[in-house]
């Protein structure tokens, strides 16, 4: 016998969809529920022409998604299987969920589900303190588990990041179609999506290992603070190239930021390092030439109080149940 869902747990499963990260808050996702199958599509209309060209981001986006419905799946006591691309022909429908009978909680997934509303992006300065390497390795089995890998960069390669990180850097603030996109989702009073001006952190009053999403823009109410000089830098890689990598990224990202945040460690990304194509080569080649580099995570213990964009309600993504 098929799971059936009541409404009650339809909210509980897309409220915690749409926690997922995504670039720069923009959730490129919607919802569909056939009985005990719940398909993530790909909003194009939420997806960044300039930024995101290929759309890789956008799938990153909706994998995350995809693992919180089975985080919360797995509290209410549903297995659950992920499928990607599962229909040739809808091609909208980036990931399937299909969920068994309810039973028990279910051990491993369930776990996390208390940090899905706990985990954000965080854009303040870090402690200098070590992550343990026992937490490490938890954070690297939870990439492993969803198909990707975690590497982390040394000195050495932290310090060859730091020179590509400033001239992509540079390169963004000439960029004025660029500037125009970003500036469509980022800045200002926003409730609901994008990352608005609260959100944004401080200002670095130095050159720093962070992506400052207010750079460009003239604005002159943030605050400054000195960062950390050496932050622990992660990038999460997967073998192939391709749609289906992507997702798997997403959700191998957010299984290992849920892990993370039930350690109290925060997160925030570098983007831009692999939205342009000669600096996501340069980082690729940091980590050996061979795995595809999909994000590259700065990550530590946060030294200060963050505040976080909003989420749209789930039902504003629902499109339909049968």
């Amino acid at each position: 016998m098929n799971a059936v869902l009541t409404d009650d747990e339809i909210g509980i499963l897309l409220t915690a969809a749409v926690h997922a990260p995504s670039i720069h808050n923009t959730q490129p996702w919607r919802f569909e529920v056939h009985g005990p199958v719940i398909d993530v599509l790909l909003d194009e209309e939420r997806m960044l022409s300039v930024e995101d060209p290929s759309g890789r981001a956008a799938h990153i986006g909706v994998g995350a998604a995809a693992l919180n419905v089975r985080v919360a799946a797995a509290m209410l006591g549903h297995e659950s299987r992920l499928a990607v691309h599962p229909d040739p022909a809808r091609q909208e429908v980036t990931a399937r969920i299909f969920l068994a009978n309810r039973n028990t909680p279910i051990c491993g997934l369930s776990s996390l589900y208390g940090e899905v509303t706990r985990r954000h992006t965080y854009r303040g300065p870090l402690l200098d303190h070590p992550i343990p390497p026992q937490v490490r390795r938890q954070l690297d089995d939870a990439a492993s588990a969803e198909g990707a890998r975690l590497q982390w960069l040394d000195a050495g390669a932290r310090n060859s990041l730091r020179t590509v990180l400033r001239q992509t850097d540079d390169l963004e603030l000439h960029d004025e179609d660029r500037l125009h996109e970003r500036h469509s989702w980022v800045g200002g009073d926003r409730s609901r999506d994008g990352v608005p001006q609260n959100a944004l952190g401080p200002s670095p009053v130095r050159p720093a290992l962070v992506r400052d999403l207010d750079a460009g823009f003239d604005e002159t109410h943030r605050s400054q603070a000195v960062f950390e000089t050496d932050p622990a830098i992660v990038v999460l890689t997967t073998r192939a190239e391709d749609a289906t990598a992507w997702v798997q990224a997403g959700a191998a990202l957010q299984r290992a930021l849920l892990v993370a945040t039930s350690y109290d460690l925060a997160a925030s990304f570098l983007d831009q390092l692999l939205e342009h194509p000669g600096p996501r080569y340069q980082v690729r080649d940091l980590i050996g030439g061979r795995p595809w580099p999909q994000l590259v995570i700065r990550i530590g213990y946060p030294a200060q109080s963050n505040s976080h964009p909003g989420r749209r309600d789930w039902r504003d993504s629902f499109d339909q149940w049968f």
